[in-house]
């Protein structure tokens, strides 16, 4: 008796919820609201299904498992696989994306001092696509491997604009360190547009007397500049491309919140990414979904 009680409110609960989410992909969208959809629904890319494949994959009876149709479709045999939930919304509110990001020197970019060593760099990832830096890699850029997984609730709108313009932002934001990247034998600068600091040659010492004295250039004297004590420290390269996913997930929220105003953009979401660049993987998320990093056991026998 408990256990039909039980089932009932359920199968209750899950009609309402399902009925209220799923009114935002017939264009009304939660709440009644009459604005247009910013992107339709629709689920990732990569899985090439059909408008009724879609449909049947919404099915809460059968809950089939969504995979990939060619498994060279994705870089490095990615695997992929989904179900919808169990009925507490009416469509699947996650994605996910996955594409191989170009990235060009961005007008009046920051550009260090070519390296002749980098002209040529392979990577020595999985079933040899490292990446390359061509001859005239200036011209070309760089490229970069990009997966994104996107939890959404309360509706699927934001997870569905993040998954197809969170790419964007990332590979604007690396537009602007894309040259320093490139030269790994130089570390870049302190701050973006500024020349490391270099002492003149015929500059000295000031003895502990002229210092005591106050003199010319002594610290605390008039003509002494303020120490800048950031620029003594060292900024690897990897931190670079850490900030530049950092202001990208910045800028993909604040975008989503400006076109609010305009677009019908229900819920919210969660996101996580990965990025491989120049042969290393960079990950970054925010929200409560994490990855988790293994590697199959290696035995000699």
């Amino acid at each position: 008796m408990l256990t039909r009680v039980k089932s009932a409110v359920a199968n209750f609960m899950g009609g309402i919820m399902a009925g209220s989410s799923g009114s935002e992909h017939s264009g009304g969208g939660c709440g009644g609201s009459d604005l247009p959809l910013r992107f339709p629904y629709g689920r990732p890319e990569f899985l090439g299904l059909s408008q009724d494949e879609v449909e049947c994959s919404a099915d809460h009876i059968a809950r089939p498992i969504l995979i990939l149709k060619e498994t060279r479709r994705l870089p490095w045999a990615t695997g992929y696989a989904e179900v919808i939930n169990a009925g507490k919304s009416t469509h699947n509110e996650d994605q996910a994306s996955c594409e191989v990001l170009t990235v060009k020197k961005k007008a009046g970019a920051i550009t260090s001092t070519p390296n002749r060593n980098s002209a040529k760099r392979r990577s020595s990832l999985p079933n040899g696509e490292g990446l390359q830096l061509k001859e005239n890699s200036e011209s070309e850029g760089m490229s970069c491997h990009y997966w994104s997984l996107f939890d959404g609730h309360a509706g699927s709108g934001a997870a569905v604009v993040a998954s197809r313009l969170l790419q964007h932002h990332v590979t604007e934001q690396l537009q602007d360190i894309v040259e320093i990247l490139k030269n790994s034998a130089v570390l870049p600068p302190t701050c973006l547009g500024e020349e490391p600091d270099h002492a003149p040659a015929n500059s000295r010492t000031l003895t502990r007397a002229a210092s005591l004295r106050g003199g010319v250039g002594a610290p605390g004297s008039p003509s002494t500049p303020p120490t800048r004590f950031f620029t003594e420290k060292k900024i690897p390269h990897e931190c670079l491309v850490i900030g530049a996913l950092e202001s990208a997930f910045k800028e993909m929220d604040l975008q989503i919140e400006r076109e609010r105003s305009s677009y019908n953009i229900s819920g919210g979401c969660t996101a996580l990414i990965v990025v491989c660049l120049l042969g290393k993987l960079y990950v970054a998320n925010a929200g409560d979904s994490r990855p988790v990093c293994e590697t199959e056991p290696f035995f000699l026998f």
